[in-house]
């Protein structure tokens, strides 16, 4: 399913928590509380303006302002998909309406011939239902002697009525012919003597209170009874000569008994061939008596239709409830979904599970690292896979990792599990300094500053963080990012360890300390053998860069290693439509060493030579590469530090071309891919195009000197035609080789068992 969907309620509540892994089903999810909608037009004008598909909702009958929401929706065709328990035992519905309501089960749906096939199928799941002890509340064990039991003769005829909670919408909304469960009580009261006078002492009406309800209704009638709490549905229906209920499931299952059923209120089973009307006592007795079971073809294909097109089915986790006023009340916690159907489409569902360790937050992103994590997360969730994540908390500021859990729920709807954990050196209590002291000092005695995992990187709370969801989650597999978070696979992980290694980091310790000149205290004999044990620990790596690949082959097993490179959702804007650009060039950066360097380098030697044939040229820098120390007290004419923005897209978009001059480092340049992706003329380094199969003049423009590079950007801004080709050839590019379906065979080899 594609788009936007509106979601309405809190993300974290009780439903959505439930089946949050399987919400990248619904596409692009955005929450917004139905609280929030003062009036329904509230409500309306947000959908047209955020331009959504679809609002998801709970039971739209749980409260008056959802009601009221649902119903103007409806009204006004936008397509609404509803949420709940469905009639069969483990069904759930994603469905364009509710019970009685929906579409879903009206006869131009479902009241069409089977084939062979078809029909088979469906009278198997009716027969393992008839057998099975499973329904869709707690019943007692089964009994082979209920008429013995219940001292009924052989010859007894029994009328059973299954009673709902009084409470339920089903009850409020549908009841029909009563107001309430007294008066449908009472309706059978008058029922069982309407059959006392047909067939005197031949019928015994027997009523089954709802499993969670603690009273009874009391009958006017003696000739009207209730069977023991403990009594199995199954075996009352298949005692029952008729079934009599207001619009219970227990119906429907009352019809794959093939039993008479006869339903009060407005029942979504009450159509020709399945169930009755009863709308009046003496002609509902009057029916009974006369007998005539449910059209057996017609109960197949409604079932056949309920269990191919409408309902879902999972494995439920349930929690049992006291909620004001005494009631009780069953919250579904957890679905493991078998079959998954939402407004008629079918999803594969039950893929493998993944949890995602990560020294970056992979959202608020201005970094090359966030943007590889993140979409590592929504490639993984697009292709069924169902993801959980632990995050490393070393954020700016000290942001609390509450506020970051929060931030990430919101971002990623669909994750299952979601862990942050503070790093220690952030702990400001004199006991966490004291602890964060001597784990630095054991760090120290390890030689740390030559090895690429220590305390300082993988810290032992961390890793007992991760190994506690490993417990939890079992997932199949463990994506790790970087090596300096080796030490996080537990020794007994069952799974699959993969590790993304973004780069190869004694490459970057070389070039820093050659082409840098920094970290040369560290000795690279020893870090690049603490890596390459660190990189042994993995079942399966990935390289970025097809040249690290084969690196990292004649380190670990050829099998071993995937290249999946750095990928990007494309850009949907279209770069005619920004016919007047405000931006002659753009630089996104962090502030690593080599985006630094590399900014000098451009502002020093490539800047003067723009200006001095385009003096009014600006460069727009973007992330956190302003708060660089190297650039605190450095400003250049023509350049314009922006920090880290909210929204890179109207930059981009706003932007004639995008520059990287890039003189070193490892792994591929992310920012160059995402400037693909927006289908930007990009004016680069060779450097900042390793891995990436791009060809001068075709996709983008390589310069290798500084009067090469200005001459390259010059060109873009003064020919519109040649940046047009340019921007084409970058569309191209991504698409091919840095889109997610570009890459997904590759990471479907990677993530198969």
């Amino acid at each position: 399913m594609r788009g936007r969907t509106l979601a309405l309620g809190d993300p974290g509540s009780a439903f959505y928590a439930s089946f949050r892994y399987i919400l990248n089903r619904f596409g692009e999810v955005e929450f917004r509380h139905e609280r929030e909608f003062g009036e329904s037009d509230d409500l309306l004008r947000l959908v047209k303006a955020g331009r959504f598909d679809r609002v998801l909702m709970p039971n739209p009958y749980g409260n008056p302002q959802r009601l009221g929401l649902y119903r103007a929706l409806r009204e006004e065709g936008v397509p609404v998909v509803a949420s709940d328990r469905g009639a069969l035992p483990d069904s759930w519905f994603f469905d364009a309406g509710f019970n009685y309501d929906s579409p879903s089960y009206q006869p131009e749906a479902w009241d069409h011939p089977l084939s062979d096939a078809q029909e088979q199928a469906v009278t198997d799941y009716i027969e393992r239902l008839r057998s099975s002890n499973h329904a869709l509340e707690s019943q007692g064990p089964r009994s082979a002697a209920l008429r013995q039991r219940l001292g009924l003769a052989a010859d007894t005829r029994i009328l059973f009525v299954p009673l709902q909670r009084p409470h339920d919408t089903v009850v409020r909304y549908f009841s029909g012919a009563v107001d309430s469960l007294e008066e449908l009580v009472g309706f059978v009261d008058r029922v069982a003597e309407r059959l006392e006078e047909l067939q005197p002492g031949r019928w015994k009406v027997l009523l089954k209170k709802h499993p969670l309800e603690r009273e009874r209704i009391r009958p006017g009638s003696d000739r009207v009874r209730y069977v023991p709490d403990e009594t199995h549905v199954h075996d009352l229906l298949e005692a029952a000569d008729a079934v009599l209920l207001l619009n219970s499931g227990v119906g429907l299952l009352s019809l794959c008994f093939g039993r008479p059923t006869f339903h009060v209120g407005d029942a979504f089973y009450g159509h020709p061939g399945l169930a009755r009307a009863a709308t009046d006592p003496h002609h509902t007795a009057d029916a009974i008596v006369a007998g005539g079971a449910p059209d057996p073809a017609k109960v197949a294909r409604f079932v056949h239709h309920l269990t191919t097109k409408v309902y879902s089915f999972a494995d439920f986790e349930t929690e049992l409830k006291d909620v004001r006023g005494g009631d009780r009340q069953r919250i579904t916690r957890h679905m493991e979904f078998r079959e998954l159907r939402v407004l008629g489409e079918e999803f594969p569902v039950g893929g493998d599970r993944v949890l995602v360790v990560s020294p970056v937050i992979p959202s608020g992103i201005y970094r090359g690292s966030q943007s590889r994590v993140d979409m590592m997360i929504r490639a993984l969730a697009a292709s069924g896979r169902r993801i959980s994540l632990a995050v490393l908390n070393t954020s700016f500021g000290g942001r609390a990792s509450r506020d970051i859990v929060r931030e990430l729920r919101d971002t990623y709807p669909y994750l299952e599990y979601i862990e942050v954990r503070r790093h220690p050196k952030f702990d400001k209590t004199m006991v966490g300094r004291a602890r964060w002291f001597g784990l630095k000092a054991a760090d120290g005695a390890a030689l740390a500053p030559h090895r690429i995992a220590g305390l300082e990187t993988c810290p032992l709370s961390f890793r007992r963080c991760v190994a506690q969801m490993c417990d939890t989650f079992k997932p199949h597999f463990l994506l790790v990012n970087y090596a300096k978070l080796g030490p996080v696979v537990p020794d007994d992980f069952p799974g699959v360890s993969v590790i993304d290694t973004h780069d190869y980091q004694t490459q970057f310790l070389t070039e820093d300390q050659e082409s840098n000149g920094i970290r040369r205290h560290v000795n690279r004999r020893l870090y690049r053998l603490s890596e390459h044990r660190e990189l042994r620990r993995f079942d399966r790596l990935i390289a970025i860069n097809p040249d690290e690949k084969e690196t990292f082959r004649g380190i670990v097993a050829t099998d071993q290693v995937h290249f999946v490179p750095a990928f990007a959702e494309a850009s949907g804007t279209d770069p005619e439509l920004f016919w007047a650009r405000d931006h002659d060039a753009l630089f996104v950066a962090s502030m690593s060493n080599f985006n630094v360097k590399g900014l000098r380098w451009f502002a020093e030697q490539v800047l003067p030579l723009i200006r001095g044939e385009r003096p009014e040229f600006v460069l727009q820098v973007v992330g956190n590469i302003a708060r660089a120390k190297e650039l605190r007290d450095v400003r250049w004419k023509g350049v314009r530090f922006h920090g880290i923005v909210p929204d890179l897209e109207p930059l981009y978009d706003q932007s004639h071309c995008v520059v990287a001059p890039i003189l070193g480092g490892a792994g591929m340049k992310i920012k160059v891919v995402e400037a693909l992706a927006h289908g930007k003329a990009i004016v680069a380094t060779p450097k900042a195009l390793d891995g990436i199969g791009a060809v001068d003049g075709e996709h983008l423009r390589v310069a290798r000197d500084p009067r090469a590079f200005a001459d390259a950007v010059l060109e873009v801004l003064r020919d519109a035609d040649h940046r047009r080709r340019l921007e084409k050839g970058a569309r191209a590019l991504h698409a091919r080789d840095h889109s997610p379906a570009a890459v997904a065979t590759k990471l479907d080899q990677v993530f198969e068992r």
